[in-house]
């Protein structure tokens, strides 16, 4: 099928993409564009970066749309989606006459697509692999993981009603590939490659039931929501804009006057009721300006999310730490990570979130917000994250909340004992110390992996020191944070020059020397109490600090409270 559409394009360097400003219907574009909206599908996130949509702005839309004389100014940004090794499915063809050298030039746009809907699910999900193929290179050479299929067969069998009852359950397929190793196929995309997988277990496990089952969704995997991703063009920004004129035009084809025209069509016109439908919808629908840049490109398409929504609507640090690092491939990242920075965009900050708290070894996995929406409560904000990675990573924000004591004992340490550290062997030990994947990542994950097994319990929610959420009193901002400047100002003390990763386990023993495990673990008595006080931080990092240094007694249990 194909859409086709006068337009006009436009360019703003002799090496920029071009830029196609064109209007269509709003049903018509629900048609053939998707909304690449950064959401999980079952475990895994996924690739697109689109905040939810907001139901409460739909109302406001509506009315606005309701009114004839109100008009959109700003189009709805777009871009054409490359799926696998097929050519773009959006074209651009000028006018005859029309020179190429000129910056603007009248023509039409061509979109050509296809009824997605009319696919099983098995066919969709092999589209969208294909899409993941096409995005880092090699990641469909691999075998299946085995562990992976393993685990979704047997949350079919004990959940799912829909599955055959002679249903095969064989845990050795793994599609002609080589056995699942996880030594040799970690690939730099880690998140792409674990949605990847997710995907071709659930292909596989489809091929199982036959080719004439189809099912609207497996295992968090919904018809529905995979379309989105298949679609020929992809909405950067205007989703709201979207929804709500297609669900104004929705109402408004339901009025009597639309009904009326809707029989009128069928009786007078002689058209059948799905024509007479369309007929009405498409006069009551709004035609909303696009503007369309002619890449491809997901690193493009990203980054004109990002700036254009921080100039606009800012996105939570959390959403945009979340998209920025999971949803573009390492080589695509590359392509825009100089033009994120210079848009004053915290790429280095969301990569080092990214790996602290999606790595599994990490004592932060799975523990700190991503923003999207439904996820848990009681994560750890991004911001804090982020705080507690800069003291290790660039080695500052590692104080006390005091008026007293100002001093910053990572910075200390940094001017004091780095240089001597035998850990580095560079001579700018600094640069390699705080490189994305320098030496500050080892020493992170080995102290607070630590301070998790010393203080925390990951077993117990109703636990005062559950490591998990930030109710306890231990995954909270301010003990975290109190517990990596004292570790400094231990380094600093001791003259620790820090010669071996491996040596942090005992650096910390030797610093909690006496202090008892449930330090963190007795109900303090915080009802009412906001944590992130002034007062409140004060006082908790006076208490640590004199208990430390002398652990005979733990401080009293109301003592926590007092400001």
């Amino acid at each position: 099928m194909q859409n086709r559409y006068q337009a006009i394009r436009c360019k703003q360097t002799s090496d920029g993409n071009w830029l196609v400003f064109f209007s269509a219907s709003a049903h018509e574009i629900d048609i053939w564009a998707g909304i690449p909206e950064k959401k999980n599908f079952d475990s895994v996130e996924s690739t697109g970066f689109q905040r939810s949509f907001k139901t409460e702005r739909l109302d406001s839309l509506i009315n606005f749309y309701s009114n004839n004389d109100n008009i959109l100014q700003n189009p709805l940004l777009c871009a054409p989606r490359k799926i696998g090794n097929e050519d773009s499915a959006v074209h651009f063809i000028p006018d005859d006459g029309v020179s190429p050298d000129d910056y603007i030039q009248k023509g039409t746009v061509v979109i050509n697509y296809e009824n997605l809907h009319n696919l099983k699910l098995i066919e969709l999900l092999q589209l969208f692999s294909n899409y993941l193929s096409s995005r880092v290179e090699d990641i469909d050479k691999q075998g299946l993981d085995t562990n992976l299929l393993t685990k979704l067969k047997e949350r079919l069998s004990l959940g799912n009603d829909d599955q055959p009852e002679n249903y095969p359950i064989n845990t050795d397929n793994n599609e002609g590939g080589e056995p699942f190793d996880e030594e040799i196929t970690i690939i730099e995309s880690s998140h792409i490659n674990d949605l990847w997988q997710e995907v071709a277990c659930r292909i596989s496990i489809l091929k199982e039931y036959g080719q004439e089952y189809d099912t609207p969704e497996i295992l968090g995997f919904k018809k529905e929501s995979i379309i989105s991703y298949l679609k020929p063009v992809i909405i950067v920004d205007g989703q709201h804009r979207l929804i709500g004129a297609i669900e104004h035009s929705n109402r408004e084809s339901k009025s009597t006057d639309s009904m009326a025209k809707y029989f009128d069509f069928m009786t007078t016109d002689g058209l059948n009721e799905q024509e007479a439908k369309l007929r009405v919808q498409n006069e009551v629908c709004r035609h909303l300006p696009i503007s369309l840049v002619l890449s491809d490109d997901p690193a493009e398409h990203v980054f004109q999310f990002v700036v254009v929504n921080q100039k606009a609507t800012p996105i939570n640090n959390a959403l945009l730490g979340t998209i920025v690092s999971t949803t573009l491939s390492t080589n695509e990242l590359e392509r825009v990570a100089d033009r994120l920075k210079n848009a004053d965009i915290e790429l280095e900050a969301s990569q080092a979130v990214s790996f602290a708290t999606r790595n599994c070894n990490s004592p932060f996995f799975g523990l700190v917000q991503t923003g999207i929406s439904g996820e848990q409560s009681g994560k750890l904000p991004w911001t804090v994250m982020r705080s507690l990675i800069t003291i290790f990573k660039d080695l500052k924000g590692g104080k006390f909340f005091s008026d007293e004591n100002r001093i910053d004992y990572a910075d200390l340490w940094k001017r004091r004992y780095l240089e001597a550290s035998e850990l580095i062997s560079e001579n700018d030990k600094f640069s390699t110390w705080s490189a994305e994947e320098g030496v500050w990542r080892d020493v992170f994950i080995n102290f607070w992996t630590c301070i998790r097994d010393k203080f925390g319990n990951c077993n117990d929610p109703s636990s005062h020191n559950y490591w998990g959420h930030t109710s306890s009193n231990l995954f909270n901002k301010i003990s975290l944070t109190i517990l990596a400047a004292d570790f400094f100002k231990y380094l600093c003390e001791s003259r620790t020059n820090l010669n071996s990763v491996d040596s942090v386990p005992q650096l910390v023993n030797d610093w909690l020397t006496d202090v008892d495990p449930n330090y963190f673990n007795r109900d303090w008595k915080l009802a009412n109490v906001k944590k992130d006080a002034p007062g409140t931080r004060k006082q908790w990092s006076r208490l640590w600090l004199t208990y430390r240094q002398d652990p005979r007694q733990l401080p009293p249990v109301t003592s926590y409270k007092k400001i």
